[in-house]
């Protein structure tokens, strides 16, 4: 399925069953379709908001995206553990998507949707109506027509959980890769767990195994770093020329001084930032085969717009 009746590309969209009454709340979030329970689409339709039925049995339920805190026993410190769908997404291909996501979380649920392009429908708390009109108003904003990911790590994905877990570490450290059957030479670094350079042991543990793929790829090579923050996870999307960068802030609080480096040389740079009033670049710089730059301040999701 494909959500055409909302844009051309894919943005998210709306499950609302809090019933038609509601609707001039839905009007006044900026949203004009949504999807509801079948015995509410002629109501709906009544009430001026184009509706269709909703049937959650065609869709793949996702965790709510955000970020959870575990004890860290040795330094008797929190530690962040980023709780992210885009591997998910990246492994399972073209699916369509069901977000059931507590207060708070629709804005970031959207953007996350809208990052690794999938069809997805998003069912968020009352209070957050408007927070996701904000967010679908700045993606169709900043909408334009798709570039392939980027990527300088390909693996092989033999299905299996180590392998999903080896996935999810590899996204949460920023290391962008993307999944193929065979090894292909366009990468950098092919992973294929199971072989003497990646051996099946070594993969029981998603942490260390990460650490190996970042030694073999080096960070000089490394087509996306970021730092100053363990709860932004990057992704890139690009032709060459220009490169979208998308920037997705699982914490629930603003991030300040976000500091990126591309790999590449790229002259212009420019900001959105969902939430952040003129948003600029700052200590924008070209420098050892890359280009750094800083977001002053960052709420849920930021993209940068690279250009050589």
């Amino acid at each position: 399925m494909r959500l055409a009746f909302f844009w051309a590309t894919l943005l998210p969209g709306l499950y609302w069953d809090q019933g038609p009454q509601t609707a001039e709340a839905v009007k006044q979030a900026g949203i004009d379709r949504v999807y509801v329970p079948p015995v509410q689409v002629a109501a709906w339709k009544a009430a001026g908001i184009d509706a269709q039925t909703f049937d959650v049995s065609k869709f793949v339920k996702l965790p709510a995206p955000g970020v959870e805190y575990r004890t860290n026993v040795a330094a008797a410190t929190s530690m962040p553990w980023v709780d992210a769908n885009g591997w998910r997404i990246a492994r399972d291909g073209r699916r369509d998507y069901y977000y059931d996501v507590p207060w708070r979380r629709s804005a970031l649920a959207a953007a996350e949707a809208y990052v690794y392009g999938a069809d997805a429908v998003v069912h968020p708390d009352p209070r957050d109506l408007s927070s996701f009109g904000q967010m679908l108003a700045f993606l169709k904003g900043i909408d334009r027509p798709a570039m392939p990911a980027l990527a300088n790590i390909g693996i092989i994905d033999d299905g299996s959980e180590d392998t999903g877990e080896v996935l999810n570490l590899l996204s949460r450290r920023n290391l962008l890769y993307q999944i193929v059957r065979a090894p292909d030479p366009k990468y950098g670094l092919n992973v294929e767990i199971g072989t003497t350079e990646f051996p099946k042991e070594e993969a029981l543990d998603p942490s260390a195994f990460a650490t190996l793929v970042r030694q073999k790829v080096t960070d000089e090579k490394r087509l996306l770093r970021i730092y100053g923050s363990e709860v932004v996870l990057g992704r890139l999307n690009g032709d060459g020329r220009q490169i979208r960068v998308h920037l997705i802030n699982y914490g629930g609080g603003k991030v300040d001084g976000l500091r990126v480096r591309v790999l590449g040389s790229f002259q212009k740079g420019k900001l959105a930032a969902f939430g952040i009033q003129n948003p600029v670049l700052t200590d924008y710089e070209l420098t050892n085969g890359g280009t750094e730059f800083t977001i002053p301040e960052m709420s849920a999701y930021a993209v940068v717009d690279l250009e050589k």
